[in-house]
């Protein structure tokens, strides 16, 4: 099975509910967390691994936060096969009761949130 294939079952199959409330937004939600863990089963069962990366991008004159998430196929013959997606948080000026790296980590997780969705097209 090629990773094209692996990567549509997992898309199939996978289930990362909304399991978590914000009472103010009065909404259910899902963070990236919850979507790694629901991810983790398919790493062995479809031999693939995958990896998140965060870079820092400057536009104009605020910073954002580009996480990319790549699924690579671990029985790839040819060398390494990989599927990609990439999103964009952007950091907020200030965030009350938070220092520069909370506000980063907060932007960094929304960012892969964000990826994960797009590469498992999680709604």
């Amino acid at each position: 099975m090629n990773l094209t294939e692996k990567l549509h079952k997992i898309q199939f199959e996978m289930k990362a509910p909304k399991n978590l409330f914000n009472k103010f937004g009065n909404y259910s939600y899902r963070n990236a967390e919850g979507i790694l863990e629901a991810f983790k089963p398919f790493g062995e069962k479809y031999k693939v691994v995958l990896v998140l990366n965060d870079e820092i991008v400057n536009i104009g004159d605020r910073y954002y936060i580009k996480a990319t998430a790549t699924l690579y196929d671990v029985e790839a013959e040819n060398g390494v096969f990989r599927f990609s997606n990439s999103a964009y948080a952007r950091e907020s000026f200030d965030k009350k009761g938070m220092d520069d790296s909370q506000i980063t980590g907060t932007a960094s997780s929304y960012a892969r949130k964000y990826a994960l969705n797009g590469l498992f097209l999680l709604d």
